[in-house]
């Protein structure tokens, strides 16, 4: 499904929501940076999917649908698809404890990430989310 309104959206939202990380980080709420990162990631990854026109999974990690679909893709693009893969993947995996925490270990989210996995996760953010307005701009404008 190509859509290009659903796909701006998304950016857009992406750009915000990791606008809204940098005031995370800078306050040193780590676990809301990683989940925040997580969303604009899954918005900008689903973003490219529909672009090339992927119908992509109603799951957090579309990793497996990236790679699978790779030739979809222009080259230069296709040459980030393992990077991108692993930002899902890592930050998809983080998501729930950086929500709820480690609920059977009693452990609150806050208190599960370090400064160095938001940084983490800030660099997977902007190279995903930068790719994917590269992406649009590519196929629209």
């Amino acid at each position: 499904m190509r859509s290009r309104e659903m796909a701006e959206n998304y950016l857009k939202d992406a750009r915000i929501i990791l606008e809204e990380t940098e005031t995370m980080f800078d306050k040193r709420v780590f676990h809301r940076v990683i989940r925040l990162c997580q969303e604009a990631v899954e918005l900008a990854l689903k973003a490219c999917l529909r672009i090339v026109g992927i119908e992509y999974p109603r799951s957090h990690d579309v990793s497996d649908v990236l790679t699978e679909n790779r030739d979809r893709f222009p080259a230069w693009f296709r040459g980030e698809i393992r990077d991108l893969a692993e930002a899902s993947s890592w930050l998809a995996e983080k998501r729930g404890p950086a929500m709820y925490g480690d609920e059977v270990g009693g452990i609150p989210a806050s208190r599960l990430f370090t400064r160095e996995d938001a940084e983490q996760a800030l660099n997977y953010a902007r190279k995903v989310v930068g790719l994917a307005f590269r992406l649009f701009k590519e196929f629209y404008e």
